[in-house]
């Protein structure tokens, strides 16, 4: 069978390496001139030879699809901490704030969660006002709903957050970066870079798509794009209203990413810890370079959901040494600054899924679902997994589409 992959993020190239192993025919159509999609990894731009996770920063204790596909491909992931979830580091009012205050903090909404729990639908702003949640309790839970799931309080499940009081587990990065992921599956695979798909026509027994400058036939397609993106793909016969009206319902987290690299090595790596959050710019704050080699730290943020701002500048930039001089207690060198708005980048628009209420059940059903046993769907967004899709929810999509294509021979 010869099956068109859209796409070369992870969930594509998952998709098209199985489909490969299985004996397929397999093409991937990308539009950038690099593979990996939000998995970027950033050489030769910052000091001591550091590299930076400009895309998804970590995989998490219990994601065993993209752990173990990091172990089929021969990577090597390392435990890089998690924030503390009952007395992680806070800078407030310009203020470290000590660790009673701290765990006063996630004390209070432990025990709000159980006492008045959220119901059905409601967002975290909605509940923090119902429970009367206190000033810092508030800029806790505005700080770490842009971690995850990278959101203003009004479009974070309240629910759902709960679990991120309670993780406390390992996350885990890939030695040498993150993209390695791509980059490794993509080296057995017939990647096409510089190819933006602008239709797919499935009218027929087989499939014909369309780039800028190419046209393939097919007996299969797979669309692993962002999903603001899938519903603007000309698609003939049209993608079908259920489908549109559930892709254009599902809620994202936007962001834009930046990092930071300091001299000041040991000093920053303390205050930071396995991560902090302030009620500043940035929201919060960890550490990329824990597993590196040099004298300079760097470390990263997402100013995401309404605090992110127009343009990425040097006032942004200073913002990070205002607060990380605070933070440390003592004036820190700044070395390098990477930075990428994932809102307004073209090919993604988003930095990952964040469904509200029961839009897992109720609306990702019709974005998987397939088109006439000829075009499937991938992506992080598709997937249904509790909480924002992220690396996990790529790589189980890119499996369950692989899956959906054997069944379709």
């Amino acid at each position: 069978m010869r099956v068109v992959v859209v796409g070369a993020g992870l969930s594509g190239l998952v998709a098209a390496s199985r489909r490969r192993d299985s004996g397929d025919d397999v093409v991937v159509l990308e539009a950038r001139d690099r593979v990996g999609g939000r998995l970027w990894t950033v050489h030769g731009q910052l000091a001591a030879d550091q590299f930076g996770e400009l895309g998804a920063e970590t995989m998490y204790a219990g994601h065993e699809h993209v752990l173990g596909l990091t172990r089929e491909l021969e990577l090597d992931a390392v435990a890089c901490g998690y924030f503390d979830p009952s007395a992680p580091p806070m800078l407030f009012g310009s203020r470290r704030l000590n660790e009673p205050e701290r765990r006063a903090i996630t004390g209070w909404l432990t025990t709000a969660y159980t006492d008045s729990p959220p119901e059905p639908f409601e967002n975290l702003e909605a509940w923090s006002s119902r429970v009367h949640a206190p000033r810092d309790v508030r800029s806790f839970l505005v700080s770490f709903a842009q971690y995850t799931p990278v959101t203003s309080l009004r479009h974070a499940d309240a629910a759902e957050f709960a679990r991120q009081l309670s993780h406390g587990s390992d996350s885990y990065r890939i030695v040498g970066g993150n993209d390695l992921l791509a980059k490794r599956l993509a080296e057995r695979l017939d990647i096409r870079l510089g190819q933006r798909v602008r239709l797919i026509d499935w009218s027929g027994p087989g499939v014909r798509v369309e780039t800028d400058h190419n046209v393939l036939q097919a007996d299969a397609v797979v669309v692993a794009v962002p999903g603001p993106l899938t519903i603007g793909i000309g698609f003939w016969p049209a993608l079908p209203a259920e489908k549109v009206i559930a892709l254009s319902e599902l809620t994202y987290g936007t962001a834009a990413k930046v990092i930071v690299q300091y001299a000041e090595r040991d000093a920053v790596s303390a205050a930071v810890g396995h991560g902090c959050f302030t009620d500043g710019t940035p929201p919060w704050i960890v550490e990329q370079s824990a597993h590196q080699s040099g004298d300079a730290v760097s470390v990263s943020s997402l100013l995401g959901g309404d605090a992110e701002p127009a343009v990425i500048d040097e006032s942004v930039f200073a913002a990070f040494d205002a607060s990380v001089t605070a933070l440390t207690g003592t004036a820190v060198t700044r070395t390098g600054q990477l930075s990428h708005s994932w809102t307004r980048d073209e090919l993604t628009r988003v930095v990952v899924r964040a469904p509200l209420g029961d839009q897992r059940t109720r609306v990702l059903p019709h974005v998987q679902r397939p088109l006439g046993g000829r075009v499937f769907f991938a992506g992080e967004h598709t997937d249904d997994r509790v909480g924002p899709g992220g690396l996990e929810g790529a790589t189980r999509s890119g499996l369950r589409v692989a899956t959906e294509l054997a069944s379709a021979h």
